[in-house]
Formats: structure tokens, sequence, C-alpha cells
């Protein structure tokens, strides 16, 4: 069969990547200086390579002292004259789009892509790949159903594209891996309507063999889980008579690249009427053959994986390896075990503990201790530079020379349920421009991340409307007007709460001068006036619990 065979010949020629890459583990700073080398010799003739001096450097040390650490605000007016289309700016090759991500002030981030950086990033996919293949052999009977974003949604001043570098790897396969390992259409990740999304994606899946299920975030599964349930009967019902009726009708550009899967297939829709009848239309029903599911699982998407025993029963659940759209940090050896991705990038870290110092100690690879937490910094061919992600990872053991990692969280005060990552000031500034508009004084506030029934954050607020106090009606529509505010200081939130990713924000009105009276009790506890420092996001659990302790006085 031509899908055997495609796997196959995937296995032969990742098998020299995975040789690489073993070899380059036995001594991963000389590869990693090697490929530093390599990447400053490039670029030394762009302006930020003439400016820190390229050419003289020999050394890690040589780079570390000629390029300081940076994060997206150092480099942004070197992204923005390179987005619009200045030439040898952070690196000789343009580059051909701009990834999106949510930045900390809220503004969109752009991060520039070459075809360099698609080669860097992709021998950590050659590798991964090859080894989830090796623990799950199964997998090469089906294909995957594979979930990822648009890869353009709007372009730059200079006309260059701006989206996700998920779809745009994508849109790069060849035609038969197309065709034979990721068959849903690229069209349907363009559906603008998320319901019309979701139901379109279940119906063409439901008659592919599925043998794995790949997408960052565990929520997105969670939502197909629960939609395969909401929608079963018109699914069941569109496989029957090969139709395809989502909530609200498809483009035609969009109907014509799922024609081809639009036949009736009555015996498939039996099977999936029995197992509705029996109260067995799950997941891992309905797709016989799913063998694994690949996705985050660490820090708050954790969370998730309660709920999947019920969607999935036992499937493996292999955690998606470290990495965005910034760069790809590690490789998967085994389900259980991810390597720092040594041949993709060069790496530095910084102690946890250490990195708020002014002058912090910067280690490399060979320099890593078991059981430490660091700041993960990128240099990359996509021109990031010394690249602080505001990323915690965890060395967990070694692999030969080179350390195995784990994700931890973010660094700083930021939340994040399912990629939203909303940082204390984006939550400040929404609050506060949400009162404004609304005519309310703010007394104090927080928001607090909860889980159930759906994840969401609860907006817990002291406010007054003049020297009146808040009704509940008022208290509700400053909860809208708030969630509004967040979306629009941060693309991600927005995206998620349109997608059903994120249920909307709620409050929770304290009682009025509950603000003093907690000012007062950690006074009398010890904590100096001039210190008391109320986090705007996910405060301590102490100041939660005090908050729910003053409440009832």
């Amino acid at each position: 069969m031509l899908r055997g065979l495609l796997y196959k010949a995937f296995a032969l020629t990742a098998g020299r990547e995975v040789k690489a890459l073993e070899r380059d583990s036995r001594n991963p700073r000389a590869a990693q200086l090697s490929l530093l080398l390599d990447m400053l010799k490039r670029n030394a003739d762009t302006e930020y390579g003439q400016k820190h001096g390229f050419t003289s450097i020999k050394s890690i040390e040589d780079f570390q002292n000629a390029v300081p650490i940076n994060d997206y605000d150092s480099l942004q007016p070197y992204i923005n004259a390179a987005s619009e289309g200045r030439q040898n700016v952070l690196t000789a090759e343009s580059p051909f789009m701009f990834a999106t991500t949510s930045g900390t002030t809220g503004s969109r981030k752009l991060i520039p892509i070459t075809r360099a950086y698609v080669k860097e990033f992709r021998r950590a996919s050659i590798v991964s790949g090859f080894n989830l293949l090796k623990h799950y052999p199964s997998l090469a009977k089906g294909v995957s159903l594979s979930v990822f974003s648009p890869a353009e949604e709007d372009r730059t001043s200079a006309g260059i594209p701006c989206g996700a570098i998920s779809g745009r790897l994508y849109l790069e396969e060849p035609k038969f891996i197309k065709k034979y390992v990721s068959p849903i259409p690229y069209e349907v990740f363009l559906i603008q309507d998320y319901e019309s999304r979701y139901y379109t994606l279940l119906r063409l899946a439901l008659i592919l063999p599925i043998t794995s299920i790949y997408t960052l975030n565990p929520s997105t599964i969670m939502i197909l889980g629960r939609r395969l349930s909401t929608y079963a009967s018109a699914l069941i019902r569109d496989i029957d008579e090969g139709t395809l009726n989502p909530p609200k009708p498809l483009p035609e550009k969009i109907e014509k690249a799922v024609r081809s899967f639009l036949k009736p297939q009555p015996k498939r829709a039996a099977i999936l009427r029995s197992l509705l009848e029996q109260g067995e239309f799950l997941p891992y029903k309905v797709w016989p053959d799913l063998s694994l599911i690949s996705c985050w699982t660490k820090a708050a998407a954790a969370f998730y994986l309660q709920d999947f025993p019920h969607y999935f029963g036992d499937l493996p659940v292999c955690d998606i390896t470290y990495g965005a759209s910034e760069g790809r940090g590690t490789v998967c050896l085994s389900p259980t075990e991810q390597m720092l991705s040594i041949r993709s990038h060069f790496f530095e870290f910084v102690l946890e503990e250490e990195m708020a110092n002014a002058h912090p100690r910067v280690y490399v690879v060979d320099e890593l201790e078991i059981g430490k937490s660091y700041f993960i910094l990128f240099t990359t061919s996509g021109g990031l530079y010394r690249y602080n992600l505001n990323d915690i990872v965890k060395v967990v053991g070694f692999h030969n020379q080179t350390p195995l990692l784990e994700f931890m969280h973010k660094g700083g005060n930021i939340s994040s349920f399912t990629g939203e990552k909303i940082t204390e000031s984006q939550v400040t500034n929404a609050v506060a421009q949400a009162a404004r508009d609304s005519g309310f004084r703010v007394n104090f506030f927080t928001v607090v991340p909860e889980f159930r029934p759906e994840p969401h954050y609860q907006l817990w607020i002291e406010l007054t409307k003049g020297e009146n106090s808040v009704s509940e009606d008022e208290a509700e529509q400053l909860a809208i007007e708030v969630d509004t505010q967040l979306g629009l200081h941060n693309i991600e939130y927005a995206t998620k709460r349109e997608s059903q990713r994120l249920a909307p924000l709620t409050v929770r009105v304290l009682r009025s001068g509950i603000y003093e009276d907690l000012r007062k009790q950690m006074v009398a506890g010890g904590v100096p006036d001039a210190q008391i420092k109320i986090s705007h996001l996910q405060p301590k659990d102490s100041i939660k619990q005090s908050i729910e302790s003053l409440s009832k006085v």
C-alpha cells in the first residue's frame, strides 16, 4: 500500500538526521558552536551583524560579550524594518513570512521566518516523527488528524504574509504527504465560523482511518470531543447521504476543496449510528485504529488531560515537543524523553532565580545541571539573537552529554490556559479601560484563573458608581467590557474566546471596604504598608484565602 511505502521511505531518509543528532549529542558544545559560527558568518554583513561585530566572533564567549540578551522590544525596530521590506537587517536572507503571536504589551509580535530557519525547525520535526513512529508503529496504518492555523492572516506594508508557522509548514509538505498522511484539506482551517470549522473537520475525519491526533492545544482536542457528541446525528446523516451541512454555509472555495470527501457512505454511517445508539459515540470508538494523541501536556495544559479518559479511554498521550513560533526547543527521543534540539538553534540558559540580576551568569549546553530550572535563550537563522522567550525549562536528565528538558511555565506573572499568555499589564489596562468606559470607580481588583465548569477568568472587584453600589446587571456588563478589552489587548485571548477554548470572563463583586480591610490585615501580619503589592492577575493562594475570609465579615 502506498501509505505504508511512504512511511518506510520517511524512516529511511529520517534515519540520517537521527544518526547525526545521536553523534552530536556526545559532544553538544562543539555541535552548538559550529551551528552558531555558521549563523554568524552568514549574517555578518547585516545591519545587526555589523553593529555587533559578527566577523570578529570566534567563540561562544565572544558572542556573549558582543551581543546582549534580547527580548521582543529590543529587536522590534529591526523586525519592523524587515517587515517593511528593508533588506539585510537581521538576516542576509529576507523573511518570506512573519509568524504572528501575542506580545507582552498586548500588541502583535511578528516573528521573522526564513528558509534557513524552516530547515532548522524541520530537523527537530524529522527526528521527533521518526521516534514516534518507532515507538508507535501502528501509526503507519492510517492518517493523522492534524489541526493548525492559517498560514496567512494578513500582510505587512511590504506585502509579506503574516500568519501561523504551523499552517505554512503544512502548505509546504509534498502533495503525496497531504494526500496519504495528513489528508484534511488546508481550506478547512480557513473557515471563519468556528462551529462550522469544527463540524467540517469532524465530518471529513469520520470517514478517514485516523491513527493519530496531532495539535498543540489539548483544549482543541476536548472541543472536538464535545462537538462529536453535539453534532452526532447530523454528522451521521451527512455521511449517509454524502452531504455536508455545517451550522453556517461554506464559501464556494471551501466546498470545492472538500467535494471529493462527499460521497454517500451508508455502511460507515450504519456503524456510527450503532455506536450512537449504544451510547459509545466517542473518539476512541469511532476511530478504532487511533493509536496516539500528541499535544501539550505540561503546565496549565495538564488540566485538560483529566477529561481525556472519557473521550479516549487509555489511549497514549505524548507531550508534543517544546517550542514556539520563535524556535524549536526539543526533539522527541521517546514518549517520555525530550532532548534539547542542538541541531536546530543555538541555546543559552539563565537560572530562574538569577534572571532578574543585572548581569546574570549565562550557561550553555554542557554546563546545565539535573533538577535545576532555567530561562532559555534562542539564537536562530530567523534573526533572533540571544532571544529570551520568557520560558522556563527544567533539566530532568541527559542523553549522552545532552540535557533532557521539560517545559515548566512562563516567567513572570503570565497566565495561560490554552496559549493565550495574558499578562498582568494586559489585565490592568483592560480593567482600567472598561471601568472608564462604564463610569465605574475601581477600588481593588484581581483576576483569578478558574478551571470549572469551563476554563475562564474571573474578575474579583470592589467598585462603585459615584456614591452608589453597582447592581448585578451593571457588574455583568462590566465583565463583558473587560472580556472585550482583553481581546483587544491580546490577540491570542480573542482567538481562544472566539474558538470557545476559553469561556467568557465572569465577575465577582466584592463588598465595599474589603480592600482596606485586606491592607490592614497584611500590615498587622508584618507587611510594611509601602510594600503591599497585590497582583492583578492570579494572586497568591494566601491572598485569595484572605479575601474569602474577609468576604464573610
